[in-house]
């Protein structure tokens, strides 16, 4: 089993070399040390897991060949999950967590992510050569063993030892100088222990006398959410006048459409539109996904709160008004709302309502059927003289990944003829990055017309003259700008900076250069209803889009971390304390600040205002209890 064990560590570490290509080119000698001999040390760890379930089979399973299949299919899975893990890493710097669980887990995830034949084809081959491998090394070794036993020689134990001293030594440097980065606030050691999976981060601190620890150097800890936590939103509810205005609202939403796609040839129909409304040129979405960036334009939250939000099936506050007043409320959306999880939050009331199902699995031919599902809501309430406020979503997919689009209309070439993550793994080749753009630009282009058909639609009647409309895009989209593809990996400009222009009656036309976020949307709704403004800190965290202030930090949420946006850089900060290595600032070019102490120095109470709104509408489970006497 020894023999089993060592190919393995061997083959890892092979493997987990994919890791140290996500090194600075110009890391230090004590990185380039560090992390190599990390790598080691980690996969040390990993097959050890591995190899005590291998442990256990042999005292479990009493046949040679099913012991044989059960330890091929351990090792197996190992390095085909290590594998995965490095090309998620490749793609958006981060490894198989929460995120990726959930989309694995979740209903209706299948329509996020769609993996190319050549993709299945690599890993089912790489899954049955190793099997194979593993079978064959493991009979090997068994063979081996009952050959000296048969002769009478004794299995040698000296080896063993041997080998443990040789992986002893570099675990215990990696130790040693990751021990040595955390006392000094080393951030390049700390920075590369990221690139590996499940790395133990250990401190000597704690063990220091507590004079020596009050003269360490170090940044600032903040740990954006706080658990566990109930609810407690909202404080007090913005309720609407009842004799306010009542426009009728039309929010459209393009997914991943990012800030540069709103022009004359991609997006040529809402562009038109745009010339004539109230376009905001410096508007970022409070996620880099769909789930945050969503969340807030409807709760008027920071991303930190889904969890909780989730928890309880708490709708917006934004709904429950326009509920009560009476509003007519839709949603229709071509991706499902299963995933993310709307219909357990955001929609948790809306019960038929919510139209997400439009018998096709083909996004772009989803999204023109939506169109016409919403044109003909319109109708059937003209037809049934339905004279309520209506307030509909509209969420059109086409340009999220696949990047989807009819056959045929491709004005933008040449185009990958589907999306090969294999092949966009770690790379950044021009002309692959050309390919994956034209797709996701003819996608754009096809949504761009999806949507102009309804906004025709709505001019050609007689809704035009009451409806206030939105539109923008969900989050952006990155092509390899900072080494990713796609969304979720950064809080860089591609990936979070959106379209977003509003026309309807009462809006004044022209330019809006302050900066501006979804977090803005439910308060400025409601206010278009007559809802107080003195009341707006008692239920969201946003500001008013007609009104912004000139100068404001800016939140954008991921799944385990907040971006948050100040004049002095990027701040990534992470949502939890087992999480606080991940502590950073950023310039707008996505690359890390030299000076990292200064930054937060100078914005020190920008962010402790974030978590303390992080924490507004939240009572921790202990205070609780108490109250309740228990």
């Amino acid at each position: 089993m020894l023999l089993v064990w060592l190919f393995n560590v061997a083959l890892g570490t092979l493997i987990g070399t994919s890791y140290l290509r996500h090194l600075p080119v110009d890391s230090s000698l004590r990185v380039w040390i560090f992390a190599h001999f990390g790598l080691v040390s980690t996969i040390v760890l990993l097959t050890g897991l591995a190899a005590a379930l291998c442990v256990v089979a042999a005292r479990v399973v009493q046949s040679e060949r099913g012991f044989l299949a059960v330890q091929a299919l351990v090792w197996m899975l190992f390095h085909v999950a290590l594998y995965t893990d490095t090309c998620i890493y490749k793609l958006f710097q981060y490894h198989f967590n929460g995120s990726a669980w959930n989309l694995l887990t979740s209903r209706g995830s299948e329509d996020s992510y769609k993996l190319g034949a050549n993709v299945w084809l690599v890993a089912f081959g790489l899954a049955g050569l190793l099997f194979a491998g593993e079978w064959l090394l493991g009979r090997f070794a068994l063979r081996r063993v009952a050959s000296a036993r048969a002769a009478g020689r004794p299995v040698a134990w000296k080896p063993a030892g041997v080998w443990f001293l040789v992986l002893a030594v570099p675990i215990f440097v990696e130790k040693s100088i990751y021990a040595s980065a955390s006392l000094t606030l080393d951030r390049a050691v700390q920075q590369a222990s990221a690139v590996f999976p499940v790395y133990p981060r250990l401190s000597v601190a704690p063990f220091l006398p507590s004079g020596w620890r009050e003269k360490l150097p170090h940044l600032p800890a903040y740990a954006m959410r706080l658990e566990p936590a109930k609810l407690d939103y909202p404080l007090r509810r913005p309720a609407l006048p009842q004799n306010g205005p009542r426009p009728n609202f039309l929010v459209v939403v393009i997914d991943s459409w990012r800030a540069d796609m709103l022009d004359p040839e991609v997006s040529p129909g809402l562009e038109r539109y745009a010339r004539d409304a109230r376009r905001f040129e410096d508007h970022a979405s409070g996620g880099n996904a769909t789930r945050f960036g969503l969340f807030s334009l409807f709760y008027g939250l920071h991303g930190s709160y889904w969890w909780p939000v989730l928890a309880e099936n708490r709708q917006p506050v934004l709904f429950d008004e326009l509920d009560a007043a009476g509003y007519d409320l839709r949603v229709f959306s071509s991706a499902t709302m299963d995933y993310p999880e709307f219909r357990q939050c955001a929609f948790a009331k809306l019960g038929e309502r919510v139209i997400d199902e439009f018998g096709t699995p083909f996004p772009h031919e989803r999204d023109t059927r939506l169109a016409a599902s919403v044109i003909e809501w319109w109708r059937e309430r003209e037809t049934a003289g339905d004279d309520r406020p209506f307030f509909a979503f509209v969420l059109l997919d086409s340009p999220h990944q696949i990047y989807d689009f009819p056959p045929g209309e491709t004005p933008f070439e040449p185009f990958a003829p589907e999306l090969d993550y294999v092949e966009m793994a770690g790379s950044s080749d021009p002309e692959l990055v050309l390919r994956v753009k034209n797709r996701y630009r003819n996608a754009v282009h096809h949504a761009d017309r999806v949507a102009t058909s309804i906004l025709d639609a709505l001019r050609a009647g007689p809704l035009a003259a009451n409806t206030v409309t939105i539109v923008t895009g969900d989050h952006g989209e990155e092509f390899a700008e900072h080494g990713h593809w796609g969304h979720t990996s950064n809080f860089s400009p591609e990936q979070t900076r959106v379209p977003f222009f509003v026309f309807g009656p009462g809006i004044t036309p022209g330019l809006e250069r302050r900066p501006t976020s979804h977090l803005d949307v439910a308060p400025t709704l409601l206010e278009l209803c007559g809802a107080d403004p003195a009341l707006r800190r008692d239920w969201c965290v946003g500001e008013n889009l007609f009104s912004p202030p000139a100068k404001r930090a800016r939140t954008v949420a991921a799944w385990e971390e907040l971006g948050v946006w100040t004049t002095s850089g990027i701040f990534r900060l992470p949502m939890t304390p087992e999480l606080a290595f991940r502590t950073a600032v950023y310039g707008y070019d996505w690359e890390p600040l030299a000076d990292q102490a200064e930054p937060f120095r100078v914005e020190a109470q920008t962010l402790q205002a974030i978590l303390d709104q992080c924490r507004r509408f939240l009572v921790p489970v202990d205070v609780v209890a108490h109250a309740h006497g228990r």
